[in-house]
């Protein structure tokens, strides 16, 4: 049991609590808690706090008057212009010619958008003479009879068509100035002045206030056909009769002494007037029949010392404080009542407000015609934890709570005996004085026993499944109960409510799209069910549910329906996160859902709370709150969408305020890697919840997704034209009109319209010397094709010839083979002579000696002289070179072409340098060249180591081989 509690505690999100709603009242009045307020700092506007003066731009932006210059604030970002001589701002007006006018010390002039939408002040000082600009502080400035008017303490300066009158203060100083149905009012030394700028004339209305009735602050419209109202700085407000030039003092506001007094008075456009004080922050007085009684005091400021009021467009008052601005958000159609915790259901009874919220329950007096401030509750003591739902049952108040049953009266609480863990109480229709007590498991039968007494008898035995979410049927007994895991139920209980006796069990298998997350509501007398696919009814024909056309058509099917309750002529619905309404008797209802769009995302899932008070207002519990509605609220007018900056980057340079539309279609450079756009709405109802969708032209034909952030970058778009469009919206339900940026991103030069007509004139230019060149490539290709032609016929001449030749080289070849074997045959038999003449030389001198032995053996004179004739004859063959020259000239003729070549290599060879060279070539010994030259072979050595040098040959080289090597290299070849 423990646990299932504990599981049905930590599971709201899955079920659906039917929240008790009582039936409005039409004539119920309006339960409203006081306005916001929205706080502005020094973090947020990056200036000094103390704030002095304001004004208002037909575009909705807010400027600010600060020690630091002029703040502009365009609902989304601060920017600051500063004066000349970064003087305080003390005074701002925006003139009828759309222009806001600035005055500071011994400044003034102009604020206005230069050509690129980039704020800049221009000083009008010049237009005094010389003696005139030691002015001081411009302490206010009006526009009235075609004049913009400066005041100063001690002078008036009238600026028209840029030419400036002055005015000097004639008693005292300029304390005041105002203008009130284009009549110039000013309070000097001398009283209440009226004033004409045209004339300069000057007529006394009031002389100055009695001091010990109080210094004047200021003077206010009073009633529609009335006269003035004057306030004086201790709370003394007079009425003031023009025509009869008198005070008379209408009523003294209490609470103001010499340390408290107004500082700043402001008639609002619904009539009410708002006091800023030096101590007290802001009063607001509802209306000159309540004037006497302070209305509320707004206690959320920033700091108690108020510096000035201003009332914008949009009906809201700001507050000019001595450390911060703020903004009481009176245009808005929603309040806040309760913000210390979770709401699951409210009661209104006998003048006060009940809320069971998370940390249970809470109680406070209100006051018809008031509104509910958050500090009027207070935690009932002693049943702190989960309070669920609230209903009144004669003067009493039940309270379903977690602890169990609890009944609440005046004198405090009790809780009745029974079980823990309670969801709601419903009555039983047919039995007056009892009802069910919905539990985490089960239920339980309670009975009135008169007298606002109440008991529980007994558990009702056969169900013990969760009943938060339950309905009775029109049968008797008989009640559908939805779990929000395990789907649909029906139970029959019997006549004594003690026992079911019937369950039937309906998932998904009978006609449901899903068991998980169905709710059962009343709607136009049918009970219907709410799932994640649409809204079914049970058809008992089939025992099936079907879907129901008509409100699945107009809420879908695609979005849980958490809530569906019918209450007079609306019908409230939670889809998904949102809440909202239609008219249930329209034949095509339209879902009213902005105006609720600000509880988006904090409703309590499953627990939501929909208190409808009477018809033009709601309550609608959260879990940051309890929020009052006003559904009279319809936006004044449609605002516009502001597009107040663009900003890309150039290489390293970022640059802005490409903004001057009446220069056409921006141009971006080609080379700009970011562009970003910033885009407000200043004039919304609703200051901190605006929402911005987008579309870039050229890029997507379709809306972004709505988004909070009010700017949007893009980065390295080609080159092309784009339009960006952006439109806005509010919580509140407030739309505003697209605005538009048509910009080109120009391309790279080379992708210029310039570049490409060069491109198009070059192509012609270029397809013409091409044609040209073609023209002529075609010529040279047939000249040359018949020069190919002449040259392939004088080839085929060649190669005809050519095969001629070789014909003839290879005739010349074999001939030079036969003459290179016809050479070396004569020059093998030149070697054999030789070598013949050698051995018979050799011969002749071993016959010579033999003869010499043999001359000294012969006795006989005859002998020897036939000896000696011998020896004659063998010495003058040994000295014929015959030999010689037969071998020279034979050899020559056989190695002609050796010579030859021996010669032109080292022509300074000598014939017997030459001989040695043809002996060694014809590999003969060094005794074979000694016997054929007649030397010895010592004599051969010599004269083959003066050749090696003459032929610079190294000792290591062959003679031989190298002679071999020189005539090859050398030797002819066969040309063609």
């Amino acid at each position: 049991m423990a646990l299932k509690i504990l599981f049905c505690w930590f599971s709201p999100v899955f079920f659906s609590i039917v929240t008790v709603v009582a039936q409005t009242d039409e004539t119920a009045p309006p339960v409203n808690g006081t306005p916001s307020v929205i706080h502005y700092n020094r973090k947020e506007f990056n200036a000094d706090p103390q704030m002095w003066t304001m004004c208002q731009d037909r575009e909705g932006l807010i400027y600010v008057g600060s020690n630091n210059g002029t703040l502009i604030y365009d609902g989304e970002k601060w920017l600051k212009v500063p004066l000349p001589n970064n003087s305080s701002v003390r005074s701002l007006l925006l003139g009828g010619d759309g222009i806001v006018y600035v005055g500071g010390f011994n400044e003034f002039g102009i604020i206005r958008k230069d050509p690129y939408g980039k704020y800049q002040y221009e000083s009008q000082v010049q237009l005094l003479p010389l003696g005139d600009r030691n002015f001081e502080n411009v302490w206010s400035i009006q526009e009235t009879q075609g004049h913009i008017v400066f005041r100063t303490n001690k002078l008036l300066i009238a600026i028209t068509n840029n030419k400036a009158i002055t005015l000097p203060v004639s008693s005292g100083q300029f304390e005041y100035s105002r203008v009130i149905d284009n009549r110039f009012f000013v309070y000097d030394g001398g009283g209440l002045r009226l004033i004409n700028i045209k004339t300069l004339e000057s007529d006394l209305i009031l002389p100055r206030f009695d001091p010990d009735k109080g210094s004047f602050l200021a003077v206010l419209p009073g009633n529609p056909g009335e006269n003035l109202l004057a306030i004086t700085r201790q709370g003394a407000v007079f009425n003031i009769d023009i025509e009869k030039r008198k005070a008379v003092l209408r009523q003294q506001l209490p609470g103001f002494t010499t340390s408290n007094r107004i500082t700043a008075a402001v008639k609002s456009s619904a009539g009410d007037y708002y006091l800023g004080t030096l101590t007290s922050k802001v009063i607001s007085l509802a209306s000159l029949e309540k004037i006497g009684t302070p209305q509320q005091l707004f206690h959320d400021l920033q700091d108690n010392t108020v510096h000035n009021l201003f009332e914008t467009g949009d009906g809201n008052i700001w507050v000019m404080l001595n450390n911060g601005l703020d903004c009481i958000n009176l245009s808005s159609p929603v309040t806040k009542i309760f913000d210390k915790a979770s709401i699951s259901d409210v009661i209104i009874s006998k003048g006060k407000m009940y809320l069971a919220t998370n940390q249970g329950v809470f109680t406070g007096a209100i006051q018809e015609g008031k509104q509910v401030s958050k500090n009027i509750f207070k935690n009932v003591d002693g049943i702190e934890g989960q309070a669920w739902t609230l209903q009144q049952i004669g003067d009493k108040i039940i309270c379903s709570h977690d602890l169990g049953v609890i009944v609440l009266n005046e004198n405090g609480y009790s809780r009745l005996t029974g079980p823990r863990g309670v969801w709601k109480v419903i009555p039983v229709r047919e039995r007056p004085n009892d009802y069910l007590v919905c539990t985490y498991d089960g239920m339980h039968l309670m009975r009135s026993t008169g007298g606002g007494e109440f008991q529980i008898l007994w558990r009702i035995e056969g169900f013990q499944e969760s009943s938060r979410d339950i309905i009775e049927t029109d049968e008797p007994g008989v009640f559908w109960i939805c779990h929000g895991y395990k789907g649909v139920f029906r139970i029959k209980v019997d006549g004594d409510y003690k026992r079911v006796v019937g369950v039937e069990y309906f998932t998904d298998k009978n006609g449901l799209p899903s068991p998980f997350n169905i709710n059962v509501f009343r709607w136009k007398q049918d009970i219907v069910f709410t799932t994640n696919h649409g809204i079914y009814t049970y058809q008992r024909k089939g025992n099936r549910f079907i879907r129901h056309e008509f409100l699945s058509g107009l809420l879908g099917t695609d979005k849980n329906i958490r809530q569906l309750i019918q209450r007079d002529d609306k019908t409230w619905f939670v889809q998904h996160d949102e809440a909202g309404y239609f008219n249930t008797d329209d034949p095509q209802p339209t879902l009213v859902k902005g105006l609720f769009m600000q509880v988006k995302g904090i409703l309590n899932q499953g627990m939501e709370c929909i208190k409808p008070i009477n018809e033009n207002n709601v309550l609608i519990g959260t879990r940051e709150g309890l929020y009052s509605f006003d559904l009279k609220y319809r936006p004044k007018e449609e605002k516009t969408t502001l597009i107040t900056n663009v900003v890309y980057t150039d290489g390293d340079n970022e640059i802005s305020g490409t903004l001057n539309h009446d220069r056409g279609i921006q141009h971006i450079p080609y080379q700009t890697a970011s562009l970003t756009f910033e885009f407000t709405v200043p004039d919304f109802d609703d200051k901190l919840n605006a929402q911005y969708s987008y579309m870039v032209e050229g890029i997507s034909d379709s809306w972004s997704e709505w988004q909070d952030n009010p700017s949007k970058e893009f980065s390295l778009l080609p080159a092309g034209s784009y339009v960006f469009r952006v439109r806005a919206r509010s919580l509140l339900g407030e739309n505003a009109s697209e605005a538009t940026f048509p910009f080109r991103v120009t391309p790279v030069w080379y992708k210029t319209r310039f570049a490409y007509f060069i491109y198009t004139v070059f192509s012609a230019v270029l397809a013409l010397v091409m044609f040209s060149v073609i023209q002529k490539r075609i010529d040279t290709v047939r000249r040359k094709t018949r020069a190919e032609e002449e040259e392939k016929r004088k080839v085929l001449e060649l190669e005809i010839q050519h095969i001629k030749l070789e014909r003839e080289k290879a005739e010349i070849i074999k001939d030079k083979e036969i003459l290179e074997e016809d050479v070396i045959l004569k020059s093998k038999e030149l070697a054999n002579y030789t070598m013949l003449l050698v051995r018979k030389r050799e011969l002749l001198i071993t016959m010579q000696e033999k003869l010499n032995d043999l001359r000294s053996l012969v006795r006989n004179d005859q002998g020897r002289q036939g000896v000696q004739e011998l020896q004659k004859m063998i010495t003058f063959n040994l000295q014929s070179e015959e030999h010689l020259k037969v071998f020279e000239a034979n050899f020559e003729r056989v190695h002609h072409e050796f010579f030859k070549q021996l010669k032109r290599a080292f022509p300074d060879l000598n014939n017997k340098e030459l001989q040695l060279c043809a002996f060694i070539k014809m590999n003969l010994t060094n005794k074979e060249i000694a016997s054929i030259l007649n030397l010895s072979v010592r004599g051969v050595e010599s004269q083959r180591y003066r050749l090696r040098k003459r032929l610079a040959m190294s000792q290591e080289e062959d003679m031989s081989s190298f002679l071999e090597k020189l005539y090859a290299s050398n030797a002819p070849e066969l040309t063609e």
